[in-house]
Order: C-alpha cells, then sequence, then structure tokens
C-alpha cells in the first residue's frame, strides 16, 4: 500500500509540533509493515507498507484523523504481477 500525507490547510506551528510529538510516540500497529518511510521537503511524506486489512491501515492514521493531516491511500501492486493482472483483464475485455 502506498500512503501519502500532508499537513491539513491552515496549520500552524503548534499543529506541526503536536504532530511531530504523536509521531515519535507512534509505532505501526499489528498487521502493519513498513517498508521504507520518506518526508518531503516542502512537508508531509508517504510510506510503502503492507497492511493485513483495512482496519490495519486505520489503526495506524487513527492518531492523526480528523485532527493534523490529510492520508491518500492506493493499493499498489509490484509491476510483474501487475502486467499478469492488467493481462488477464485484457483477455476478458475481448472475450
Amino acid at each position: 500500500m502506498y500512503v501519502e500525507w500532508k499537513h491539513g490547510a491552515g496549520q500552524g506551528p503548534k499543529q506541526s509540533e503536536a504532530v511531530l510529538e504523536v509521531f515519535l510516540r507512534w509505532n505501526p500497529p499489528a498487521g502493519m509493515e513498513i517498508k521504507g518511510m520518506w518526508a518531503r521537503a516542502d512537508g508531509g511524506g508517504f510510506c510503502v507498507c503492507e497492511v493485513a486489512s483495512a482496519e490495519a491501515a486505520l489503526e495506524a492514521t487513527a492518531p492523526w484523523v480528523d485532527a493534523y493531516l490529510e492520508y491518500d491511500m492506493a493499493p499498489i501492486v509490484e509491476i510483474e504481477k501487475a502486467v499478469e493482472v492488467l493481462q488477464k483483464g485484457i483477455a476478458f475485455r475481448n472475450g
């Protein structure tokens, strides 16, 4: 799964400090394995992770939901497997 986050609109230094404080205490929940995590120089960041369930993804982001960060999450597939799946979709569509 690809997860990207950014600071909510209108946030100031206090909210940024709160985000960092929560992050320093945070650990990925059971069912989530972080493969890599990066910070963006212009604020926010992203990570690539494996999640066992949607509930694990929600638990991972729950400390910041509706308070500090906005999220965009998307499942991702290794390109070799994606090509196989896409070829199956084309074959189905073409009958």
